[in-house]
């Protein structure tokens, strides 16, 4: 199996080709009337597939250690959304819609697969730039950060949460910011390698597609 994933790995540009082919098809499917509501229910699989190209890119890298902070870092995300959801603190008070599945205290298990998609993804694009391990989370966290501001209008228009505020508390967006910095800490012992373009495209083709979905429902 592992043979298998580093063959894979070699073709960046395979990996490449097949995002930016499936964000083309998903954004074509949330304009099209017809499709809209087929694309808005695939938004865990969309989740899944991203992350499952992440893993595909960096395996010949991944050991024990980065399950373990994976899956800790999955765990982490989970419940400070479970903590959220239902006391409102950290990030004000919201609800979850039923767009991204099963729900454990309210709160989508799947949510915790959205903080480590974007952790890994982002973690990658800062360290192939920046050499100082502790300056990369600081980058790494704000990526999260402008990232969580073309999200939440896309977020509240697809019913995946809405807020009890008329708009977005500022203290969601502290908030997001401090815990991705912690979670980032978290990944500064593992060394990673491989998987910066792969990791760039899927953060990019996810910005930019909310950024369109966005817009269309601005403009029209």
């Amino acid at each position: 199996m592992r043979k298998l994933f580093e063959n894979i790995t070699v073709s960046n540009e395979k990996l490449v080709r097949t995002i930016v082919s499936v964000y083309i098809i998903g954004v074509l499917g949330f304009l099209i009337p017809y499709t809209h509501d087929l694309f808005v229910n695939l938004t865990v699989l969309n989740l899944f597939f991203s992350l499952t190209m992440l893993f595909i890119a960096t395996w010949a890298d991944l050991n024990w250690r980065h399950w373990g902070i994976f899956i800790l870092v999955y765990l982490l995300g989970y419940a400070i959304e479970v903590v959220g959801v239902n006391t409102g603190w950290p990030f004000g008070a919201y609800t979850y819609g039923n767009i991204l599945g099963i729900k454990l205290f309210e709160t989508p298990l799947f949510i915790g697969v959205n903080w480590l998609l974007l952790v890994l993804a982002t973690n990658l694009m800062a360290r192939q730039k920046i050499t100082n391990p502790w300056l990369v989370p600081v980058v790494a966290a704000t990526m999260m950060l402008i990232f969580d501001i073309a999200l939440e209008p896309f977020a509240i228009y697809t019913g995946m949460w809405t807020w009890e505020a008329v708009g977005v508390p500022f203290d969601n967006y502290l908030a997001w910011w401090v815990i991705a910095f912690f979670m980032h800490v978290l990944l500064i012992p593992i060394k990673i390698t491989r998987g910066y373009i792969v990791a760039t495209t899927v953060f990019l083709a996810q910005l930019i597609f909310f950024i369109i979905i966005n817009l269309k429902n601005y403009l029209i």
